[in-house]
This record gives structure tokens, C-alpha cells and sequence, in this order.
């Protein structure tokens, strides 16, 4: 004989077992458990989004300046000119 049985609730506890209460259909998850908590995004402040910009500015510095002057030294300068010294 098959019965149907409500769902269980999802929600583990820290110990790893699961809660043993019946689950709301749309949620899955019980009443003790389900709770919708509202989200609201702090503002940025305008100090905040500056010192980030500043930060971001100093890191791509960091990283391009390097691989620039890598580059110039590589490629700008003109050939070494090697001095052959006669052979005996």
C-alpha cells in the first residue's frame, strides 16, 4: 500500500539532521522555517564609490606601468651593436 505523505521540511540543522516538520508546498520548507526577510540595498556613499575609483586606478597603475616600461625596453631602443674583436 502506498500512502502519500507530505514533503519534509529542507532546512538542516548545524548538527546535520534534518528537521522533521512538513513542508509548505511553494516554499518547501515548514512554517518554523520559512521566513522571508526583506533586502534592501544600502546607498553607496560618495566617499565609498571615490575611494574605490581611487583604488582601482592605483592597482591598474601597479599592473600597467611595469608591462609598459617592459615593453619600451624591449621594442624602443635601438639594437645593441656587438663589437667583434678580430681572432688571431
Amino acid at each position: 500500500m502506498i500512502t502519500a505523505t507530505m514533503p519534509r521540511c529542507l532546512h538542516i540543522y548545524g548538527s546535520g539532521f534534518q528537521c522533521a516538520g512538513e513542508s509548505v508546498d511553494p516554499s518547501e520548507f515548514c512554517e518554523d522555517h520559512q521566513k522571508v526577510v526583506a533586502f534592501e540595498r544600502l546607498q553607496d556613499s560618495f566617499l565609498r564609490k571615490a575611494f574605490l575609483r581611487i583604488v582601482a586606478f592605483i592597482l591598474l597603475l601597479v599592473t600597467l606601468l611595469p608591462l609598459y616600461y617592459t615593453l619600451r625596453d624591449l621594442y624602443r631602443r635601438p639594437p645593441v651593436k656587438v663589437k667583434v674583436q678580430g681572432v688571431w
